[in-house]
């Protein structure tokens, strides 16, 4: 299959085309014409770029690529990643909001899925979260802790009902959540100090699991149907990283 191609076909897919975004979705690095293998990740390193010349892959689809709509400055460490993939003829698709919030295999559906927890509203292309309640004797900590070994908890006095999902980066809708959907615990990837203190002021159970953490499961649902729609092979790789003990914050 060619890389313009595959472009068309997951950009129709993830419904990129309506979805608002700082990144720029899609085809960001043209390399060869056909595509024969691919390597998928959360986000771009040195490391996968070497598997590429190790393993042969021609392509390499992430969830958080290099180029962005506010981002004019490329650091040195970028401008060398882009130098290696250009020299090697690798091409680079990345696909950020749509592949979070994708009704099928978006991050904050399978991450619902993986918890099992009961879905009440679906995320859209402004809420880039879901509001979820949890099944009767569903022991969610200890889910969580089996599934992710390192997360931050902040426990309130509140009962763990309504919850608000947001993989990533889950600043931008704490507040509203709450005030809105009346949800008593958030789950995200990461937030700000501020932010954190929204939480403690609401008196909210917050469950922080980690940025990439958070968003493995959209990309590897991805490279699966390009593996079984389109019979190319893809690998998923997941950065390896020394875990910790889970911290329960009171």
């Amino acid at each position: 299959m060619k890389n313009i191609e595959l472009e068309i076909l997951l950009n129709k897919y993830l419904n990129n085309y309506n979805i608002k975004d700082k990144s720029l979705n899609g085809l960001q690095i043209g390399g060869i014409n056909k595509i024969k293998k691919i390597i998928t990740s959360v986000s771009l390193t040195p490391k996968i770029i070497k598997k590429c010349l190790i393993f042969n892959y021609d392509t390499i689809i992430v969830h958080h690529g290099i180029l962005w709509k506010d981002n004019y400055i490329l650091s040195n460490f970028n401008k060398l990643m882009i130098k290696n993939i250009y020299k090697n003829n690798i091409n680079m698709f990345a696909w950020h909001i749509p592949l979070d919030i994708h009704k099928k295999i978006g991050n904050n559906i399978l991450l619902c899925k993986k918890l099992n927890l009961k879905i009440n509203i679906l995320p859209n292309r402004n809420n880039h979260f879901i509001i979820c309640k949890i099944y009767k004797n569903n022991n969610l900590i200890k889910k969580i802790k089996k599934i992710f070994k390192v997360f931050i908890f902040y426990k309130c006095k509140k009962k763990i009902n309504k919850i608000c999902l947001c993989c990533g980066n889950g600043n931008n809708f704490i507040e509203k959540t709450i005030l809105k959907y009346k949800i008593d615990t958030y789950i995200t990837g990461e937030i700000s100090e501020i932010n954190f203190n929204i939480i403690k002021q609401y008196n909210i159970n917050l469950i922080i699991i980690g940025h990439e953490k958070s968003e493995i499961y959209g990309i590897k649902k991805l490279g699966k149907i390009i593996t079984k729609k389109f019979n190319i092979k893809t690998y998923n790789y997941i950065i390896k990283k020394k875990l910790l003990n889970f911290t329960i914050m009171d």
